[in-house]
C-alpha cells in the first residue's frame, strides 16, 4: 500500500527526553514516561514493557509523535507515542537520537 507524502506530514515528530519512566501497575507491558519535549513535559504510555525495564528507558532522547489524541491506557492518559524499531518476531528496538539534537527538534 502506497500513501501521499501529504499523509506523512500530518505527524508531529519531536525528539524528547525521558526524565523519568515507571512501571504501570497490574500491567505487563506498559510503562509510563515522563518525557521532556523542550518546551514541555508529557506523560507518554508504552507497550514495551516485556522488553525493556524503566531503567533502560530513563535518560535516554528518543523520537515521539506529539499530536495524536490522547488515549487513556489502564487509567493513565498517554498524550504521545514512542517511535520504535519493530523486527517480524515482535522484538522492539529503541531508536535514540544523538546528544547534540536540542530537544523539541522537529523530525522529518
Amino acid at each position: 500500500m502506497s500513501y501521499d507524502v501529504e499523509e506523512f506530514w500530518k505527524f508531529d515528530l519531536r525528539v524528547g527526553l525521558v526524565k523519568r519512566a515507571e512501571r504501570i501497575p497490574k500491567s505487563r507491558k506498559l510503562i509510563k514516561l515522563l518525557v521532556d519535549l523542550g518546551s514541555e513535559e508529557r506523560i507518554v504510555v508504552t507497550g514495551i514493557g516485556d522488553q525493556y525495564g524503566p531503567d533502560d528507558l530513563e535518560g535516554r532522547k528518543m523520537i515521539f509523535v506529539v499530536n495524536l489524541k490522547p488515549k487513556r491506557l489502564m487509567g493513565v492518559e498517554s498524550q504521545g507515542m514512542l517511535l520504535l524499531a519493530e523486527e517480524e518476531d515482535g522484538r522492539v528496538h529503541l531508536i535514540e537520537v544523538g546528544e547534540q539534537v536540542p530537544l523539541g527538534t522537529k523530525v522529518w
